[in-house]
């Protein structure tokens, strides 16, 4: 079957044609990655795939080995060799390395051994831009959505929606590198910084954080850009997104009713969607089915245990009806 896949705005792309495997948060595993890859590449042989997307948080394990520079590596050495039919989609673990951030999660930051990595191996200048490229959302004519994390209440909105699907990662941070160009004391606002953040100083949290030699490094002030662009009011759009808790944060049947609105946004111009498929948060074993219409997959650091993992293997160009019939194709690589 024809692979056809359309860019059909910059951060949401529209799958007309191909079986579609499905693969979430491999979050540094190595050994998860290499099964799922490998399962990809023998099934595409064969004529049963056609295409791969991995819905993002391939990077930064919460204990190591961490493998997600090799990973990344890889997925670009994939599309290299099969083009559009492998897809990433930016998770919010993607995002921080984007904007220069700092991401914790409990008692564990992830920034900094990632910056690290790109900075020892010289694969920054492949990667960022990588991430730069990364869409937010796909929608398929079978009528199944696949994000990062779930249902959004932003994507409820319209104009919202909208802004999303044309986000521009370099205009904000452009817009940020203004704010700093107007400052006069860039020294005391530095100081401000690592004063909020408890830290002794700035210099020592860019060196630690991002991995920046010095104050003569270009990205030296990229830890203040990133405080600035988090504070833009557009960025709450992209937070909500990629950073929600879904049915954690909201009653069930509030939820369920985000993610039928979402799904309506994503219908527009287009085949009606579903049924929604993101990773993201844990789940007993490798899915979840949540509310009517969201299919939470876990293919490996979410899954509980982590070999009950599972993938997703679909019919892009086949209606769906609903989760049962996306159900028959949840496998296993473990």
């Amino acid at each position: 079957m024809a692979w056809t896949l359309t860019r059909t705005y910059p951060r949401l792309w529209s799958l007309e044609a191909g079986m579609v495997m499905v693969v979430t948060d491999l979050h540094g595993d190595w050994d998860a990655y290499q099964r799922y890859r490998d399962t990809f590449v023998t099934l595409q042989a064969h004529g049963e795939a056609d295409g791969l997307i991995l819905t993002g948080d391939l990077i930064h394990r919460s204990s190591p080995p961490d493998h997600s520079l090799e990973m990344v590596m890889d997925v670009l050495s994939l599309q290299a060799q099969y083009g559009d039919t492998v897809i990433y989609l930016c998770g919010n673990h993607e995002l921080p390395h984007i904007y220069h951030f700092v991401l914790i999660s409990g008692h564990r930051e992830f920034t900094s051994l990632f910056e690290a990595a790109m900075n020892q191996s010289g694969q920054r200048s492949a990667i960022v831009p990588l991430f730069y490229r990364l869409p937010f959302l796909i929608r398929t004519r079978a009528g199944v959505s696949l994000t990062h994390a779930g249902g959004a209440r932003v994507m409820a909105n319209e104009r919202y929606a909208h802004t999303l699907y044309h986000w521009d990662h370099q205009h904000y941070l452009d817009w940020a590198s203004a704010q700093l160009a107007r400052e006069v004391d860039l020294d005391a606002l530095r100081h401000a910084y690592a004063r909020a953040y408890q830290m002794d100083s700035y210099d020592e949290m860019v060196r630690s954080y991002l991995a920046v030699s010095g104050p003569d490094d270009p990205r030296y002030d990229d830890l203040l850009r990133g405080d600035l662009v988090t504070d833009h009011p557009d960025f709450n759009l992209v937070w909500d997104l990629l950073f929600t808790r879904c049915e954690q944060t909201h009653e069930l049947a509030l939820y369920d009713g985000m993610v039928e609105l979402m799904l309506h946004q994503l219908s527009a111009g287009f085949a009606p969607q579903q049924v929604l498929v993101a990773g993201h948060m844990n789940t007993p074993g490798g899915h979840r089915v949540v509310g009517s219409r969201h299919l939470r997959l876990s293919s490996a650091k979410n899954a509980q245990p982590r070999e009950a993992g599972q993938y997703l293997l679909f019919d892009a160009a086949h209606p769906v009806r609903g989760i049962d019939d996306l159900r028959r194709g949840l496998r296993s690589v473990f």
